[in-house]
This record gives C-alpha cells, sequence and structure tokens, in this order.
C-alpha cells in the first residue's frame, strides 16, 4: 500500500518536472518569450496608474515590442510616452520616445515626419550623451534616406550610427546598423561591400548575445545576395533563404516574413519560375494586408506587376497597377492625415497655451492697476515738486545758454574774419609771381627768333596764366564781399557807350566760334548811375559762360532794357548751349560748385563765375533768375536799378573811357581741328583727349615726324581708329562719352584695330589705375605731367617694336600654331587670313579683293591692317605665301614644276620662274636640284 502510494507520487512528480520542463523551453523560444514580455508589460501598464518615468518607460518599450506586430499600435505607445516625457522634462524618455515614433512612420511610409521626429531625438541624445538613443536615431535617418536616394547623407547617418553603437558598446543596434549599411551598398550595385556588411552583422549576432527579431532580415539580404547572377550560388541562396523564414516564423516577425516571402518571390521570377513565385507572393501579400503594412504590401504589389508582365498576363499587370496606385494614394492621404492631426494638435496646444497666458496677464494687470492707485498719489506730489525745481532749473540753463551762444557767434565772426582775411593775403600772393610770369611770356611772344611752335606754347603759358589771374581777381572780389569792404562806385552819365563798347568786344569772340551773336542795347545815356567795374564783372561773365557752352552754328542773343517806369535795367541772356541738368540748378550759384557740363573747348569752369554775379547783383540791390533746359540752353536775367534815390553808395566816380574788354579765351593760336592730317611723316598717330591745349600740345611733339589725327573723346577716336587704321593712338584715360579704358578695350576686341598700340595719358598714378589700363590691352602707360622726351622714346619703342612683331609674322608665316601657347587676337587674324589664302591657292583670279571680303573688311581696313602687321600689302603677303608653298612643295618633290605652278595660282611658267626667283634667288629648277 505504501508503496504503491509512493510510486503514485513518483509519477506525479515526473509528470510535473516534465511539464516545468516544456513550459521552460517554450519559454525561452523567442516567440513566445517575446509574447510573454508583451503580456507582461501591459500587465505592469494597467497595474501603474502614475504619470512618472516608470510608465514612460514601460510604455517605450511596449512600443518596441509591438512593433513587428502592430505598426499603429507601436506609434500609439510611443506617442503617449512622449506626452508624459514632456511634462515632466525627461529627456531620455523623450529621445527614444521620438525615435520609435520615427521607427513607426518609416514602416507606415512617411518618411518626413520620420526624419522630422528622428533629427530630434538625436539632437536629444547627442546633447545628453545617450549614445543609443542617437545610434537607433541615425539608423532611422540612413534608412529614410536610402528610401529618397539620397545616399551621401544616408552614408553619412549611418557611419554616425556605427560610431554611436561602438561607442555603448550596444551590439544589438551594431548588428542592425551593418545590415542597414549593407542596404545603402546594395542600392548603391556596390555588391560586395554590401555581401560584406551582411556577414559582418551575422557575426556579431552569432558571436554576442543580441536579439534574434532582426536576424531574419540579415539572413534575407544575403540570400538576396546570392541569388544575384554575380554570385549564382543556388544552395547559398536556398539555405539563407530558408534560414531566414525559420527565423522570421520562430520570432514571430510577421512583417519581416512578408519581406522575405516577397524578396523570395522576386528571386523565383528571375528564374522563370512563375508559379512558384505567384505562391509566395500571395503569401506575403496575405501576411502583409493583416499587417496592414502599406509599405510592404505596395513593394508585393510592384512584385506581381513584374511577375505578370512576365508572363504575358497584360490584364492582370493593369489589375495590380490599379491596386498598388491604390495602396499609394492610401499612404499619401494617411501622411496628409497625420500631417493636419498633428497641426491641429500644435495649434490646439498654442492656443491653450496662449488661453493661460492671456489670463496670467489679466490677473498681472489687475495687480497692477492695484499698485498703480496705491502709489499714484505719491508720485503726483513728487510730480509737481520736480515740474517746480525743473522749471526754475531750466530758466537759468536758457540764460547760460544765451550767453555762451553769443560768446560764439562773436568768435565765429572773428574766425570768419580771419578766414576772409588770409584768403585775401594768399590770393594777392598769388599775383605777383603770375605777373613774373606773364611780363617775360609776353616779351618772348614778340620776339623774332622764335620759332612759331615756341610762340604757340607760349601763347599757351600766357593764357593759363592770364585764366589762373582772372581766378585769383574773382576769389578776391569774393573776399571782400564777404567781408563787407566791397563798396559801389558810381557815375552817372555814359551808360549806353560804356555797354556798347563792352559788348562789341565779344564780336570777334562769337565770330571766332562760330556763333550767331545777336544784341539789343536800349538805356538812357544820361542820369542812369551805375557801377562801371562791376557791371563789366557781370555782363562779362554771364556772356563769357553762354559762348563757353555754346557751340559753333548756335545762337547767343543779348537784351539790355529799361522797365517800364524808367526805374531798374533789365539785363538777359539767352544761349542755345547744352544747358544745365535739373538736378544742379539750386546750386550754381554756390561757391565752386560744378556741373558736369563741360565748356565748348572741354575746359571745366572754376565754379566762382556765377556766385560772384550773384554777389554783385546782391551789392546792387538787384534780382537775377536762371532758366535752363537740358539740350535747348539757358536764360539768365538779371534786374539792377539806375536811379540814384534806389542805390545805396558814397563815392561818385568821373566819367571814364570805356576799355575794351578782351575775353578770356585766345583762339586759333594752334592749327588743329578734329580729325586733322599732317603729313609730315609715313607714320600717323591718333591722339585722343579731350583738354583741347593738351591735344594740341601733344600734336605739336610729332608734327614733324608724323602724321596725326586727333579726337576730343573715346567715341570719336573710336571711330577715327577704325576709319583710319592708324599706327599708334595715344589716349587719356578720363574723357566724357567714353573713356581711355573702355577705347582701349573696344580697340584691343576688334580685329580691324587690335593691333594698334594703345599709350594711356592720366593723372592717376596709384598701382590699381596702372593695372586697370593694362587689363584693358594698354601697350603703355604714361602718367601726368609727363616729359615730352621721354613721350617721344615710348612712342618711338612702340613703333619700332611694331615693326619687329611684322617682321615676325612675315617669317612665320606657314608656320604651324605651337599647341598649348596662348594666341592673341592678331596670331588669330593671322592663322585666318592665311588658312584662307591657303584655301584658294590654286585660283589664279584670288586676290585682296576677294580676301577682304571673306575677312569682312573693306580693301582700305584690310590694306592697313595687314601692312602694320607684316609691314607688306596684302597683296604681296598672298605672292609670299602662294611662293613659300610652292617652294616647300618643290622641296619635298610634292610634284612636277609644272604642276605645282597651278596648284599654288600661277598659270605662265615664265612669271612664276620670275618671281621665284625674285623670292629666293634661284630659279625652281636650281631649288629643285642644288
Amino acid at each position: 500500500m505504501i508503496s504503491a502510494f509512493l510510486l503514485a507520487i513518483k509519477k506525479k512528480t515526473f509528470l510535473f518536472f516534465a511539464v516545468c520542463i516544456c513550459m521552460t523551453a517554450l519559454f525561452f523560444t523567442p516567440g513566445y518569450s517575446q509574447l510573454k514580455s508583451v503580456e507582461g508589460l501591459k500587465t505592469q501598464l494597467s497595474n501603474h496608474e502614475q504619470e512618472d518615468t516608470i510608465k514612460v518607460n514601460l510604455l517605450n518599450e511596449l512600443s518596441y515590442q509591438d512593433q513587428w506586430y502592430n505598426f499603429y499600435g507601436s506609434l500609439a505607445y510611443a506617442e503617449k510616452a512622449l506626452q508624459i516625457a514632456e511634462r515632466l522634462y525627461y529627456k531620455k524618455g523623450i529621445s527614444i520616445a521620438r525615435h520609435r515614433i520615427a521607427h513607426c512612420y518609416w514602416a507606415l511610409g512617411d518618411s518626413d515626419l520620420s526624419i522630422d521626429q528622428a533629427l530630434k531625438s538625436a539632437n536629444i541624445a547627442v546633447k545628453e550623451r545617450f549614445y543609443s538613443a542617437a545610434g537607433e536615431s541615425y539608423r532611422i535617418l540612413a534608412i529614410n534616406y536610402r528610401d529618397q536616394q539620397d545616399l551621401a547623407k544616408a552614408h553619412m547617418y549611418i557611419q554616425k550610427a556605427e560610431q554611436a553603437a561602438v561607442k555603448c558598446g550596444n551590439f544589438d543596434l551594431l548588428s542592425r546598423v551593418y545590415n542597414t549599411w549593407g542596404v545603402i551598398e546594395y542600392t548603391q550595385n556596390e555588391d560586395e561591400l554590401a555581401l560584406a556588411r551582411y556577414t559582418k552583422s551575422l557575426a556579431i549576432v552569432e558571436s554576442h548575445h543580441t536579439l534574434r527579431f532582426h536576424l531574419s532580415q540579415v539572413y534575407s539580404n544575403i540570400g538576396e545576395m546570392y541569388a544575384k547572377e554575380k554570385y549564382n550560388d543556388p544552395k547559398l541562396e536556398s539555405y539563407y533563404y530558408e534560414k531566414a523564414l525559420s527565423v522570421a516564423r520562430n520570432t514571430r516577425n510577421r512583417s519581416a516574413e512578408a519581406a522575405i516571402l516577397n524578396s523570395i518571390a522576386k528571386t523565383l521570377i528571375r528564374k522563370n519560375r512563375f508559379a512558384e513565385a505567384n505562391e509566395y507572393l500571395n503569401q506575403s501579400l496575405t501576411l502583409a494586408r493583416e499587417l496592414n503594412v502599406k509599405r510592404i504590401i505596395k513593394n508585393i504589389l510592384l512584385t506581381f506587376i513584374d511577375l505578370k508582365v512576365r508572363q504575358g498576363k497584360s490584364v492582370d499587370a493593369l489589375e495590380y497597377v490599379e491596386k498598388y496606385y491604390a495602396v499609394r494614394d492610401s499612404l499619401l492621404n494617411e501622411k496628409k492625415t497625420r500631417q493636419i492631426v498633428e497641426m491641429e494638435t500644435r495649434f490646439d496646444t498654442e492656443k491653450k497655451e496662449q488661453m493661460i497666458l492671456f489670463l496670467e496677464q489679466q490677473k498681472q494687470i489687475q495687480t497692477i492697476w492695484t499698485n498703480i492707485w496705491i502709489i499714484g498719489s505719491l508720485f503726483l506730489l513728487t510730480a509737481i515738486v520736480l515740474v517746480y525745481r525743473l522749471h526754475r532749473l531750466r530758466a537759468r540753463k536758457a540764460k547760460q545758454m544765451l550767453d555762451v551762444q553769443t560768446e560764439l557767434n562773436n568768435k565765429l565772426k572773428e574766425t570768419d574774419q580771419l578766414k576772409s582775411r588770409f584768403f585775401a593775403n594768399i590770393s594777392h600772393e598769388f599775383r605777383t609771381p603770375l605777373s613774373l610770369i606773364l611780363a617775360p611770356v609776353e616779351e618772348m611772344i614778340t620776339s623774332s627768333s622764335l620759332l612759331i611752335s615756341d610762340k604757340n606754347n607760349l601763347r599757351m603759358v600766357r593764357r593759363n596764366a592770364n585764366r589762373l589771374l582772372d581766378l585769383v581777381n574773382q576769389l578776391l572780389d569774393l573776399s571782400k564781399i564777404d567781408a563787407g569792404k566791397m563798396k559801389l562806385q558810381m557815375q552817372g552819365d555814359g551808360l549806353q557807350n560804356f555797354l556798347q563798347v563792352l559788348v562789341a568786344s565779344f564780336d570777334s569772340f562769337a565770330e571766332s566760334r562760330l556763333i550767331h551773336f545777336s544784341k539789343s542795347i536800349q538805356v538812357p545815356s544820361r542820369n542812369a548811375w551805375f557801377d562801371r567795374d562791376k557791371l563789366e564783372k557781370i555782363i562779362s561773365n554771364i556772356l563769357s559762360n553762354a559762348f563757353n557752352f555754346t557751340g559753333a552754328g548756335g545762337f547767343v542773343t543779348l537784351s539790355i532794357q529799361v522797365t517800364n517806369d524808367f526805374a531798374d535795367m533789365l539785363i538777359e541772356v539767352t544761349d542755345t548751349g547744352k544747358g544745365i541738368p535739373a538736378e544742379d540748378l539750386p546750386h550754381v550759384f554756390s561757391p565752386f560748385y560744378q556741373t558736369r557740363r563741360m565748356t565748348d573747348d572741354s575746359q571745366p569752369g572754376s565754379g566762382l563765375g556765377l556766385t560772384l554775379v550773384a554777389e554783385l547783383v546782391k551789392l546792387h540791390k538787384g534780382k537775377i533768375n536762371l532758366k535752363s533746359e537740358l539740350n535747348v540752353g539757358t536764360t539768365i536775367s538779371i534786374t539792377l536799378p539806375f536811379r540814384k534815390e534806389d542805390l545805396d553808395f558814397e563815392e561818385v566816380m568821373s566819367v571814364a573811357p570805356a576799355k575794351l574788354v578782351n575775353p578770356e579765351v585766345e583762339f586759333n593760336e594752334y592749327i588743329t581741328g578734329k580729325a586733322e592730317v599732317n603729313a609730315h611723316g609715313s607714320e600717323c598717330i591718333l591722339i585722343v583727349e579731350d583738354n583741347k591745349e593738351l591735344r594740341s600740345f601733344i600734336a605739336s611733339c610729332f608734327d614733324d615726324d608724323f602724321r596725326i589725327l586727333q579726337a576730343e573723346d573715346g567715341e570719336e577716336g573710336l571711330k577715327l581708329a577704325i576709319e583710319k587704321v592708324p599706327d599708334l593712338i595715344i589716349s587719356d584715360v578720363m574723357m566724357p562719352k567714353m573713356d581711355g579704358v573702355i577705347l582701349t578695350e573696344k580697340l584691343k576686341t576688334d580685329d580691324r584695330t587690335s593691333h594698334i598700340p594703345v599709350m594711356l595719358l592720366t593723372a592717376k598714378t596709384n598701382a590699381d589705375s596702372r593695372m586697370d589700363g593694362y587689363r584693358s590691352g594698354a601697350d603703355d602707360y604714361l602718367a601726368k605731367p609727363f616729359s615730352t622726351e621721354e613721350l617721344r622714346v615710348r612712342v618711338a619703342n612702340l613703333i619700332e617694336l611694331r615693326k619687329k612683331l611684322a617682321s615676325k609674322y612675315r617669317r612665320n608665316l606657314l608656320a604651324p600654331a605651337e599647341p598649348n601657347k596662348m594666341v592673341s587676337l592678331d596670331d588669330k587674324f593671322m592663322i585666318n587670313l592665311s588658312t584662307l589664302i591657303e584655301v584658294h591657292l590654286s585660283d589664279p583670279s584670288f586676290g585682296v579683293e576677294q580676301l577682304a571680303e571673306e575677312m569682312c573688311m573693306s580693301r582700305t581696313q584690310l590694306f592697313r591692317k595687314v601692312k602694320a602687321l607684316t609691314d607688306i600689302s596684302p597683296n604681296e603677303l598672298i605672292n609670299d605665301i602662294r611662293l613659300q608653298r610652292a617652294a616647300e612643295m618643290i622641296r619635298f618633290k610634292a610634284d612636277s614644276l609644272t604642276q605645282i605652278s597651278y596648284a599654288v595660282g600661277y598659270n605662265e611658267q615664265s612669271y612664276f620662274a620670275k618671281r621665284f626667283k625674285r623670292k629666293f634667288g634661284v630659279s625652281p629648277s636650281e631649288y629643285a636640284n642644288p
């Protein structure tokens, strides 16, 4: 009985241990343990009501465990974890929740949201040194960018993921990183690198204690590699695919199983095993639809389309295409819906925060108003006291400021007087040396022993010294007016006679300028009071301005009348000159102000003439008015009182005889003119200078040795250069219309003028200005003021250099261009010229006319260009090339002498022999048999 009982106990004990062993084995089976883990976590979550870091960790873990069965559920757990973690400012929980959300969005096909969440997770993880979370985030970023075909970013983030996994020793993460890396390499068709990454991932799983969930993907990827034609190993392919399916099913990784079935189907399709492929695809699609993972469903439908197309079932393929687009559109709609929900959530959150902030502000405002009513009375009393004290203080300071201002005004007046005195003294000092210059110059001009060119130079000195003297006199007058020391010195008779003589002195001036000058003077001769000196300055200045700014063929009109009541004299000068820009009109009477206009002889004004006129009119208690329109003309109207009772003067002058006023500018002292040619020499020089006197002076330096062309600005210079093709151009840099740098650029980029040496003259001597000149292609650069001897030497050197270049071009007419050598515009011109002649070499009728036409140049331009480059005419150049080519053919015995002469364009043998002997010193037959 006892023994039977003991036997029964032994049996039950055995059964109990057997059950325990089976349960333990089942528990340690990956799929079962995973289910046990999920169920246990859910139980813990339901029992844990407090929202703290423990709950965040439970939700994040559930999101991780649930991802392979239900991505939507995994996303919900992660979003709940994120909400709690953000309220708790729990950085680690936030980072993990965000990379879990990023993983779910990737699985659901929303790359943009996935990237956004992964980047936010990575930023927190890197800052807080959560290396595992950082590695997970970087891996998800790499997957997303790989899907978007941005492989550069995918490589960058997968490398960061590897570094983070190694740093924290997370082998499970490291294995998944290498698997993802292999996928990226596979996308780039780097098969060997991809296989190496997959193998490394597998080795880590096999040598370390890691989770097995992703192992199925590694096996599948390796199987896919061995299925490719490059490796084509059916045994290894079948082995790894079977291992992949086995692991996926054991771990219940259903999404991986669906993807693996799809990969096997792709391999079978490539092997034309369509029936088996169709079976695997149906299994894969069923599983993916159960999981509702549309990203995988979309890939499976693409494989179905490929299968049906290969089977020739177009109708079925079209049906799967429609299903594919339906899934893709559903993914896009879900993505948009998620974005809208996220925006609405963000808006609601911001709205709630604004409401809370508004209520807090309302509370603060109420508190502030309470404090204001309490403290306001105290402030009011304090303000009344302060206002009273400030009022007294301001009155005291105002009195002090008034005293200081009075003292300052006195000092400014004293300073102004000192300035005017200094200005007058320094102006007086100028007059002595100017007088010492003018006196000997006048004596030398009258000397009969001087050459005409020397006298011209001395006249230029005299004219500029007189101009400087007039400028000094104007400065002295302005200084006197400013100091209040200039007084009117009136006389009562002789006004009409004085005005007639004064105005008549401008007749020759107008005639030399080819300007039509009309005048009308109707004033009383007696009982008209005027200051002879000041009236002369007023009329001379306004007439000189009118003539200086009016070109040849223009009109200047002077009218001097009296008003209807015989109280005032009205002076009006009208010209048809260049006019004044509207923006300059308010400043024309300001001292030293110069408009952008230039006088007719290209000389800028001093900016003092109209200022002096305005001050003198003011001294007379008169009025001045100016009207002008650009390119139409200018009118100046002056009203001066001439009745004795209307004037304020102390001194009365006796009547003096009127003197003839010589206008400021002397004319025709140089024999110059635009495009004027001096035929003394064979070479031609073009001088481009806006200053007429300097232009004429430079011309006088070369008129004995060269033909001279002159232009007053860059536009005219360019036209002359193209038309006349001079041997050298001397140009100023600063000129109206077109400056010297632009002129040089245009000359050097034009086939017709690129060979002409250009020398630039300028007052700018800094390195930048020189470099600008040289960059434009200038051959030489000379700073003002310059030595005439240096100018002559440099011109001679440039012309000599051009002759040496001509000799070089003649020697190398048929020489081939050197490789890798910079070719100038002139080199290109000669190459084109030689090529054209070579093309027509056998045509005896080919001549200069046809050559000029094909070079798109006139016969004259071609002649001057070729003459400048080679020092021979175009006709001689054609003959030279014919004869040199004939000599070459004879030297290499290319043909008979008769045929060679025909080949180079000579129909008559005797003429060919004559020209050949003149060129080479021997006849063709002697040249052939030396």
